[in-house]
């Protein structure tokens, strides 16, 4: 069924990922018996997924879960589903930063929980605080958090117009995240993107792209120890615009950084620099 509607090697591989996150039939099982069997019910259960597939259904959504890096993330329409470039930026973050002392870390736009995790499990022995606007979103975070094992203070706050003492305290490393994707740009996105995944952890107005990231670092200037460093995911198209509004907010040292697909897609700013 998949293959009619899905390139070949897609629809295998969308047939694996369910095996796996529905039935818990990893890959090197799937390869081994090539005439596997699954039980009735399982059958039902997998047609009804497949339909859901067909219907443009992102296949996260289907299984109810994303992986990220070691981590088995819950997903739902309430929050993004976790992307490769995401962590990318988790994985250069756990082996740029020190990890020896106790450490604040600020996670702004958390959605899943995702990056405030596994950043919580990399450095033991942080104080990791996961900020986000929706109630749902933090709903599923906390338990990822605790289907994790990883210990995450999570605050229901707008960081446009922020509330939480914890935004006005001292912290180490800030971390997001935000909405980037500009709303002019919504045409040339996938279908399973804009249908399913909640549009206000997406898009920003034309006409002030770099609203949420003026706003992180201007709590982040503010409370950022000497040391301290900022972390974004951004926009491909605005790295020339993110780097000008680092240093003309005070940042000593600012960095943008490309992905795996060589495309301006982080930046880090720096209270001082190294």
């Amino acid at each position: 069924m998949l293959s009619a509607t899905f390139p070949q090697r897609e629809a295998e591989q969308l047939m694996r990922i369910l095996l796996e996150d529905l039935f818990d039939i990893d890959l090197k099982r799937q390869l081994m018996e090539p005439e596997l069997r699954i039980e009735e019910f399982q059958y039902a259960q997998l047609k009804t997924a497949v339909e859901r597939l067909l219907a443009g259904e992102p296949v996260q959504y289907v299984t109810g879960v994303a992986h990220f890096g070691d981590l088995l993330i819950k997903v739902s329409p309430s929050v993004l589903i976790p992307r490769p470039e995401t962590e990318e930026m988790v994985q250069r973050i756990c082996t740029t930063l020190p990890k020896e002392k106790p450490i604040r870390i600020w996670d702004i736009g958390t959605g899943s929980g995702c990056i405030a995790i596994a950043l919580a499990k990399h450095f033991a022995e942080a104080e990791v605080f996961a900020f986000d606007v929706s109630e749902a979103a933090l709903a599923t975070a906390r338990e990822n958090a605790e289907r994790n094992a990883a210990k995450v203070h999570f605050v229901l706050d707008d960081v446009l117009h922020p509330q939480s003492e914890i935004l006005f305290q001292p912290v180490d490393w800030v971390v997001s995240d935000p909405p980037y994707v500009c709303d002019s740009e919504r045409a040339a996105m996938e279908s399973n993107v804009l249908d399913w995944e909640p549009q206000n952890a997406l898009f920003v107005p034309d006409d002030d792209p770099l609203l949420f990231y003026r706003q992180i670092l201007t709590l982040a200037k503010n409370q950022l120890t000497p040391e301290g460093q900022v972390w974004f995911e951004i926009n491909e198209r605005m790295g020339e615009e993110m780097l000008l509004l680092c240093r003309e907010m005070g940042f000593a040292e600012v960095e943008i950084l490309t992905d795996f697909a060589e495309k301006q897609r982080f930046c880090r700013a720096c209270n001082q620099k190294s």
